[in-house]
């Protein structure tokens, strides 16, 4: 996809399609999930980044892969994010130190083109706003080993490609369980649960369809 950072600002500032789009990749039991949580006033607050850049005129953008430590999301696919500290000015702070913090990237190499819907993480019990950042060089990484296995650049046409979303079971120790989701099979990573939510949202502003149904 051909689309300047200018373009997606713009598409950013239209209604945002918000849940309509995260329920396209839910996994099989978070819908009932998100609909008995009504009452989001203990969720912990934290935030991520979707960050992205161009490499011979296409977008990319980037992903992380948790460390295998003990935690309800080791090993997953995510967005370099992490929790609100009290030292942070506001949640876009969180976003921006977590960027920093996890792959290396200062806040002053980041230009914020928008803000997408927030999303709740009933396992973690996290409020997740999300930030859409630009970078206008190539990223340089520096990776914080304790908290990322891997840095992952994802190319947004092979997201945008036919017969990419696909479905399989995840096992989430969280759940005891293995979960059967829709997922992005991408060539070099496959997104899935809230990441795959907020990516299907945010493909969706990209395609232009920035339509809240609730209003419509």
């Amino acid at each position: 996809m051909n689309i300047s950072a200018t373009e997606i600002r713009n598409k950013l500032n239209k209604p945002l399609p918000g849940i309509q789009s995260h329920l396209k990749l839910a996994p099989e039991h978070r819908a009932a999930q998100l609909a008995a949580a009504t009452d989001l006033s203990r969720a912990k607050k934290s935030a991520v980044m979707i960050l992205l850049f161009h490499r011979n005129e296409k977008l990319w953008i980037i992903y992380i892969r948790r460390s295998f430590y003990v935690g309800i999301h080791a090993g997953q696919i995510a967005f370099p994010g992490g929790r609100y500290e009290d030292a942070d000015l506001n949640i876009r702070t969180t976003a921006l130190r977590e960027v920093e913090e996890e792959i290396g990237i200062s806040p002053d190499k980041i230009e914020i083109l928008g803000q997408m819907t927030d999303i709740y993480v009933p396992p973690s019990n996290f409020l997740i706003s999300i930030f859409v950042g630009y970078l206008s060089a190539q990223p340089e990484y520096k990776p914080d080993s304790r908290e990322v296995a891997e840095i992952i650049e994802v190319d947004i046409d092979d997201l945008l490609a036919e017969e990419v979303i696909q479905e399989k079971n995840f096992n989430v120790p969280s759940e005891g369980a293995s979960v059967k989701a829709l997922y992005y099979n991408a060539p070099n990573a496959e997104i899935w649960g809230a990441s795959a939510m907020v990516t299907a949202e945010f493909l969706d502003v990209l395609r232009g369809e920035n339509i809240d149904k609730k209003n419509s």
